[in-house]
C-alpha cells in the first residue's frame, strides 16, 4: 500500500508543478504586458488576458501529459530494474541453499538392480580419483571397480567387523525387517552377514590391480551407506520405511559443494583412520598375506583351498550383478 501512495504521489507531482509554473510565469508576464500599454482600453486587456489565460492552459495540459507519461515510464522502468535485482538475489540465494543442502538426484528403493542408480554411480566411478565406501559388507563393491575404465589412486572401504558380535548382530536386526529375511532367525542372519564379509574381503585383495585396497574395520554399525566420489556423495538409507520393504535401500546423491559430502567425507575418513583393524594392500602383498589377515579378523580353517573355494562363491554370487551392469546403458565401456 505504501509504494502504491509513493508511485501515485510521484505521478501527479509533475503534472501540479508544471502547470503552477506555466499559469504564474504566463500570467506575470501578461499583466506586465498589458499594464505598461496604455493605448487598449480596460476592457479589450482583459479579453486579451483571458485568451492568453487560455492558451496557456491548453499549453501547459500538453505538456503536463508528455511529462507526465515520460516520468511514469521512468519510474515504472526504475522500480522494474529494482525488483529484478532484488529477484535475482533471491534466485541466487535459492540456488546456494539448493546447492548446500538438496540433493541433485535421488533413487527409490527396489527390490532389484536400479539401472539409473547403478549408471550413475559408476560414471561418477570411472570419473573419480579416489572411492570411499561404508557399509555392512561391500560385497558388489569389486564388481564395480572391475568394471572401472580407469585406475583409481586408492579404493578405502570401511566394513563391519566380524568379531564385533554387537554390531553385527545390530545389523541382522536390521535385515529382519526386509520381506527377503522372514523365516530366517537372528543367527542365521548373523552368519551370512559374516560371509558376505569374508567373500568380499577376498574379492577386494584380488582388486589391487586396479588400484591400492585400504579396508577398514569399524565396531559400530551406521543405518547410512556412504560411497563417496570427487564429485558426489552417494547416501543409502537402510532403516527408512521404504527400504525395509524391499532389498536395496534408497538412496541420495548430492555435490560436492553440499553439506552432506563435506560432513560425510571428513566423517568416513576420521572412521578409517580410528579403524580397529586396518590394512593396504597392494600388487605387493600374496595370498599368503590375505589368509593371514582374515585369521587375524576370527575367520580361522581358511587355507589355500578354501581361498579358492571363496574365490569361485564370489564369482558364482556376483554374477547376477555383473550381468546387470555389463548391459545397463551409458556403464559398459
Amino acid at each position: 500500500m505504501r509504494r502504491a501512495r509513493l508511485v501515485t504521489g510521484l505521478r501527479r507531482r509533475p503534472y501540479r508543478y508544471a502547470l503552477a509554473l506555466v499559469l504564474a510565469c504566463a500570467s506575470l508576464i501578461a499583466l506586465i504586458l498589458l499594464y505598461t500599454d496604455r493605448s487598449i482600453a480596460a476592457k479589450d486587456k482583459l479579453t486579451q488576458i483571458g485568451a492568453g489565460l487560455a492558451a496557456s492552459i491548453i499549453f501547459a495540459v500538453i505538456y503536463t501529459i508528455f511529462a507526465n507519461r515520460e516520468y511514469t515510464e521512468m519510474i515504472r522502468a526504475e522500480i522494474a530494474d529494482q525488483l529484478a535485482d532484488h529477484l535475482n538475489d533471491i534466485l541466487r540465494q535459492i540456488r546456494q541453499l539448493n546447492q548446500l543442502f538438496l540433493p541433485t538426484d535421488q533413487y527409490p528403493a527396489t527390490k532389484g538392480f536400479d539401472q539409473r542408480f547403478n549408471r550413475d554411480l559408476t560414471r561418477d566411478m570411472c570419473r573419480s580419483t579416489f572411492y570411499f565406501f561404508r557399509g555392512t559388507s561391500a560385497k558388489y563393491v569389486p564388481a564395480r571397480l572391475r568394471l572401472c575404465d580407469h585406475h583409481l589412486d586408492v579404493a578405502q572401504v570401511m566394513l563391519l567387523d566380524p568379531r564385533a558380535d554387537g554390531t553385527i548382530e545390530a545389523r541382522a536386526m536390521d535385515r529382519r525387517r526386509r520381506p527377503e529375511y522372514d523365516g530366517k532367525n537372528l543367527g542365521e542372519i548373523k552368519e551370512e552377514i559374516k560371509g558376505e564379509i569374508l567373500l568380499a574381503l577376498i574379492a577386494l585383495f584380488d582388486c589391487r590391480d586396479q588400484c591400492d585396497i585400504e579396508v577398514g574395520f569399524s565396531a559400530t554399525t551406521s543405518p547410512v551407506r556412504i560411497e563417496v566420489f570427487d564429485d558426489a556423495i552417494y547416501t543409502s538409507l537402510y532403516r527408512s520405511a521404504e527400504s525395509e520393504r524391499n532389498t536395496h535401500p534408497e538412496t541420495a546423491r548430492f555435490g560436492r559443494d553440499s553439506q552432506p559430502y563435506q560432513i560425510f567425507r571428513d566423517e568416513c575418513r576420521r572412521q578409517l583412520q580410528l579403524a580397529t583393524s586396518r590394512r593396504r594392500f597392494t600388487t605387493r602383498d600374496t595370498d599368503v598375506d590375505i589368509l593371514e589377515f582374515v585369521s587375524s579378523l576370527g575367520f580361522v580353517g581358511i587355507g589355500l583351498t578354501e581361498l579358492d573355494e571363496q574365490r569361485e562363491r564370489y564369482k558364482v554370487f556376483i554374477m547376477p550383478f555383473s550381468n546387470i551392469l555389463m548391459t545397463t546403458p551409458g556403464v559398459a565401456p
